[in-house]
């Protein structure tokens, strides 16, 4: 017996997937209830039953607007549908679910189901109540608005490419939907120009500052004693012993570079420093004659020998009381025989210290 329901027929009925409410390539869960949760379930179903129950949901289609049952089609669309684990067996509630859906559907007034797509229909057009003349108006008005926004669209972008961008002030420009968008950029550049100012002003005053660092002050400076012991290092300041000025000799960073390698490998920024070199005291032998120094202020040694005393006596007749004793004003403040130090810087051949080997500067 043919179903009560297959009069029906038109096309003004709309399509199986909107009837049962099931999209299952765009909503690719399982279409069963799980109980524990009390909400559908969350398990995707497999890609090749989607297709299937696809290719099933557009027959249905067809059998409904045809006037044909699709009873036994809802039934094999049911498994495809459900996912493999756990809602199998609510195949058959699912369909009967789908049936009853179906035919309360159809079970409906066809003009009132006309009338309903009419209304949809309606309520989809952009443009209700337009003529076909009026929609070819309005596109075309729209394409150009669309072609003025990519003209202006290129004109900023080449704006923004050129070095020396200057934005015009936003009521110079028309009135259109851009505006905000060059008022933007137009801010951008203004904040990029005053943080490269920002970044020139900074680093202007720290060369500013490196050159008041490096710059010589006006007032003297302080000068820094270097203390030699008698093998010729040198000593921290706090253990040096007190000195006259005439024992202090004062040298530059180009004198100790002479003999201090790292200070010749410095930067070429060279700040006015003056090193103090200390006179030794007078005692000892002199370094080069292997006398006694104060042989020459009168104080004769009797312990030595007497050819020793001969060649004393004799320096003592050639060189002045004044300026009997040199010692060395470069680095180690050693004392020598004024007689002895000509005579080794005669025939030396270099004009070096015989003790620190450093520039004599006596």
């Amino acid at each position: 017996m043919p179903s009560r329901h297959s009069f029906v027929a038109g096309p003004a009925l709309p399509s199986l997937f909107e009837i049962i409410k099931l999209e299952p390539e765009k909503e690719p869960w399982c279409a069963g209830y799980a109980p524990s949760q009390g909400r559908r379930c969350h398990a995707r179903t497999n890609a090749c039953g989607r297709s299937s129950a696809m290719a099933l949901l557009h027959q249905g289609t067809k059998d409904l607007r045809a006037g044909r049952c699709i009873d036994e089609l809802l039934e094999d669309l049911a498994p495809h549908v459900l996912c493999t684990r756990f809602h199998q067996s609510q195949a058959s509630g699912l369909a009967r679910r789908w049936q009853r859906k179906v035919r309360s559907f159809l079970d409906t007034p066809a003009s009132s189901i006309r009338a309903e797509r009419q209304t949809s229909r309606s309520s989809r057009s952009p443009y209700p109540g337009t003529t076909h003349g009026n929609m070819e108006e309005r596109t075309a008005l729209l394409y150009r608005r669309l072609r003025d926004t990519m003209e202006e669209l290129r004109h900023l972008e080449a704006a923004l490419d050129e070095p020396t961008f200057n934005a015009s002030p936003a009521g110079d420009r028309d009135a259109r939907h851009t505006s905000a968008d060059v008022a933007s950029i137009s801010v951008r550049g203004s904040h990029t120009r005053n943080v490269h100012s920002a970044i020139i002003s900074n680093s202007s005053v720290t060369r500013q500052t490196t050159e008041s660092v490096n710059r010589p002050a006006n007032t003297t400076p302080r000068p820094v004693q270097l203390h030699v012991d008698r093998q010729g290092s040198l000593l921290p300041p706090s253990s040096a012993r007190p000195a006259t000025v005439s024992n202090v000799a004062w040298i530059s960073d180009e004198d100790t570079s002479r003999y201090d390698p790292a200070a010749a490998r410095q930067a070429p920024v060279r700040a006015s420093r003056s090193v103090a070199v200390i006179r030794r005291e007078v005692a000892g032998e002199c370094g080069i004659c292997l006398c006694d120094l104060k042989t020459l202020q009168g104080e004769n040694n009797e312990d030595e020998d007497e050819d020793t005393e001969d060649e004393c006596d004799e320096m003592v007749e050639t060189a002045g009381e004044e300026t009997e004793l040199d010692w060395c004003k470069a680095r180690c403040g050693v004392n020598f025989h004024k007689h002895c130090i000509d005579q080794w810087l005669e025939t030396a051949h270099a004009a070096t210290c015989p003790a620190c080997r450093s520039n004599w500067t006596g």
